[in-house]
This record gives structure tokens, sequence and C-alpha cells, in this order.
């Protein structure tokens, strides 16, 4: 269980005590646990008024064609080498993919510093710095203008398994009540916070307990039918990558979209760790020093979330 809960730490901690008997990391992953939590929570005041969960809608059929003509949004802000270099391993992740998308659609949101893409791409530039929700809305129009029925969204600290785009069609083409679908993003990092990641499936959404639909998946490794993006767009009122996929989907689960999980649709997902110990663990605690802070938004917007929160489980990456 993440610590993105309005769980007590002792509830959170006694949960992966359970969840990881046997586990031969158990130990080391408590104690990061409680850093993740002890972080998270210090940028939170947890909600205490109490909601009931009501269950989402069931999901609506989709109608895509046999050969579906897919889109593939990339929001990027480069500010670093290291931004440049993760960008340009996504591009040639996407030049390699075995099912090419038929348009790939990146969204620089002001970018201090230059970068190449390949020349089939297009390019949007954003006047002003707005966050990733605003540019993943520009390239969900831009989609639509060019008649996609399915709409990818990755992250540019990403590589795509060669058979991403293949994945994310067999399982429309599977699955006709589903609307969304999220994959398997495992950490590309060699480094025990990775490891962490991992295992407590930070980027993998959570799941339904004994049930197929998923709460939410992450705009790392995300694929939403046409029809979604006409009804639903990201909350433009989340500046950061934090909170506004999850906010995303609940309102597409309330709209009756299935969001469903394919552990084939993989992602790599480069958290940027190095071999320096306190330069690592001060990039996990802004991590989820973001996540608190964007969760502060998100229960704003849905007051309700953690009446459908505590009805999940995580899904660890494989």
């Amino acid at each position: 269980m993440s610590s993105l809960s309005n769980l007590p730490y002792g509830k959170i901690l006694d949960y992966w005590y359970e969840n990881l008997k046997g586990h031969k990391d158990r130990n080391k992953f408590l104690l990061t646990k409680f850093i993740e939590a002890f972080t998270f929570k210090s940028s939170l005041k947890n909600s205490n008024v109490d909601y009931k969960y009501v269950p989402f809608p069931k999901g609506k059929k989709h109608n895509l064609p046999i050969k579906p003509k897919i889109a593939l949004v990339i929001p990027v802000y480069v500010e670093s080498n290291n931004d440049i270099q993760d960008a340009k391993n996504l591009f040639e992740s996407i030049e390699n993919l075995e099912y090419k998308p038929d348009i790939v659609i990146v969204i620089d949101d002001e970018s201090p510093l230059t970068y190449d893409i390949p020349k089939q791409f297009l390019k949007l530039n954003n006047e002003v710095n707005s966050g990733p929700a605003k540019a993943r809305n520009r390239g969900i129009e831009t989609a639509l203008n060019n008649e996609a029925d399915i709409i990818a969204f990755a992250d540019s600290d990403c590589i795509l398994d060669k058979d991403w785009t293949k994945q994310i069609i067999f399982h429309f083409q599977q699955y006709h009540s589903s609307g969304i679908v999220s994959g398997n993003t495992i950490s590309k990092d060699n480094h025990w916070f990775g490891t962490y990641h991992n295992i407590n499936g930070t980027l993998n959404g959570r799941k339904f307990r004994n049930s197929d639909r998923l709460l939410y998946g992450t705009t790392a490794n995300l694929a939403i039918t046409a029809e979604v993006g006409k009804r639903v767009k990201f909350n433009e009122a989340f500046p950061n990558a934090a909170g506004e996929d999850i906010e995303f989907c609940f309102r597409a689960n309330k709209e009756g979209f299935d969001i469903n999980y394919n552990r084939e649709m993989v992602v790599f997902h480069n958290y940027g760790y190095t071999s320096k110990i306190n330069e690592s663990l001060r990039i996990f605690r802004n991590q989820f020093r973001k996540y608190g802070k964007g969760e502060k938004i998100l229960l704003k917007e849905i007051p309700e979330y953690y009446a459908y929160f505590n009805e999940t489980e995580e899904i660890q990456a494989e």
C-alpha cells in the first residue's frame, strides 16, 4: 500500500510487513517506506471527513476499428543534459517500435534547453510553461483533429518496449468495455530506490480488490480511446506531474469508462538515481514531496478520493 493514503504510519507499515513476509528485502523496504510516508505526509494534511464508496458505473463498450489509428502524446520539459539524454532515449525507443504510431505529438513546455527530435514527429511549442496537464490536453486536441482512434501517453524519461503499441491495440481488441489501459512500468535504474518503486508499484496505478478495474493508471504508460479524449480532459489546476493522472482517471471512471491493466504493455522509467546515496535520497524525497503537494489539489478536487483508494491494492512492477 502506497503512503498516498489516509492511514496512519503504523497501519501502512503493518500492511507491508505482512505483505512482504519471507521477502529478502522486507526490512530494507520498510525503512524506505517510512521515509516515503514521512516525506509524503509532511506535505499533506489528511482530510478527516468521511465519504462513502459508491461503485463506478459499468464500463461502456468502445467501437474501435480493427486497425485503429494511434497517436502518441509526449509532454517534454528539458532543463539539463540528463533530460536531453532521456528524451533521446525515448525517441529512439519510439523509432524501434514494431508497430509505429500514426502520429507522434511532442509538446515542448517552454524548455530552457534545445534538443533534437526525429523529423517525422510533430512538435508543438508552448509559449508559457504550464505543466504536463495542459500540454497533454493540447496533445489530445491535436490527436483528435488528426482522427486518432487511440491516444497513448508516455513521459520524456521513459523507454518504450518494442511491443508497447502492439500491446495497446491488442488490449482494446480483447476488451471491448475498456476505455483506458495502463501498463507495466518498470524502473530503469539499477539502484535500491528503483527496486523499491517496482515492489511498491509507484507508477503502476491501483486496482480495485477482487476486480480487473483500476482506480487509476499513470500517464508514464497509458492509452485511452478517442471517446475518452472527447469526454475527459486533464485538470489544468495541477501545475506539476503529480496527481493529475489520478484525477483524470477518477473522472473517466465516473463517466463509465473502464480502466484496465496490461502487464505486457511495458515501459522502463528512469527515476534519475545515482551512485551517490545522498543525491538519490534527495531525488526520492523530492518525488514524494511533490506527490504530497499534488494530493492536496487532488483532495480539493475529489474530497471523497480516500473512500475509493481504500478499496484498492497496489500493482507491483515486474
